[in-house]
């Protein structure tokens, strides 16, 4: 079976911006969030764009 790729080719390259410093959330909400940082707060939805409980 032939690859999908040529073998000089790597597998995944990803680019990643430096973290900006900006607003933080407190400490009981960081906890709560899973990050200190409001920005990096993205909920995993489970279906329908609802929360999962």
């Amino acid at each position: 079976m032939m690859p999908a790729f040529p073998p000089e080719y790597s597998l995944a390259m990803a680019y990643v911006p430096f973290q900006s410093w900006g607003q933080t959330y407190a400490d009981e909400e960081a906890l709560k969030a899973g990050t200190l940082y409001p920005e990096l707060n993205k909920p995993f939805l489970c279906g329908k764009g609802e929360a999962c409980d």
